[in-house]
């Protein structure tokens, strides 16, 4: 059983691991988990490449409905949050 801080160390992991994957992937020096996808500069390649790196990380693949509805950052982190389809 987790105890109670478990939960938010494993989210600010995510969230960490979720931002350095983007930053690799885009120029932008400096964004939240409020910025919008389209702001970060990134080809949708890019950002497929990134979204791929982070299903093998977690091992969760992310449904086309799923993929359609990430607009922002913390969309990203939401998706990979929520119990998705295993790999």
């Amino acid at each position: 059983m987790k105890k109670p801080g478990e939960a938010f160390r494993e989210d600010k992991q995510l969230v960490k691991d979720i931002m350095q994957c983007l930053c690799r992937q885009c120029d932008s020096r400096r964004f939240g988990l409020d910025t919008a996808l389209s702001e970060l500069d990134l080809d949708s390649l890019k950002l497929m490449e990134s979204l791929f790196e982070l299903e093998n990380l977690y091992g969760k693949a992310l449904s086309n409905s799923e993929l359609a509805a990430l607009k922002t950052v913390e969309d990203i982190v939401k998706a990979f949050s929520s119990p998705t389809t295993q790999l």
